[in-house]
């Protein structure tokens, strides 16, 4: 079976067609470039139109003096190889322990001695 097809350009004597390109075609780059400086001016508008972010609070001196104290406290147990952690036990309560480096527990100190460690530090 042999199918034969012939398009009207390759028939002899038919006459030729050119295609002109559309008028959107022609005008594609301008068309784009418009796209562009109205999606370019909607997202500005739409950033102007969010709110502000909220204001930075700075942290109170006394306690950025408390952490610089903590900072010192945590130095120096580092220092003499030693570490705390801290968990929150079952019923909500902090715990602190102090470990050593090895993160074998040394002693439950909780949060009074962890008071009074800090006090020592200064």
């Amino acid at each position: 079976m042999e199918a034969r097809i012939d398009s009207p350009a390759l028939i002899a004597g038919a006459p030729r067609r050119r295609c002109a390109p559309s008028p959107a075609a022609a005008s594609a780059t301008s068309a784009f470039s418009e796209t562009l400086l109205r999606a370019k001016r909607t997202a500005r508008r739409m950033r102007a139109r969010r709110p502000a972010p909220p204001p930075s609070y700075a942290t109170p001196p006394e306690v950025q003096r408390e952490l610089a104290e903590a900072a010192v406290a945590c130095q120096t147990l580092a220092a003499q190889g030693k570490e705390l952690r801290f968990d929150r036990c079952p019923d909500g309560r902090v715990s602190v322990e102090l470990i050593d480096v090895s993160g074998r527990p040394l002693d439950v100190i909780g949060p009074t001695g962890l008071f009074a460690l800090l006090a020592q530090s200064h």
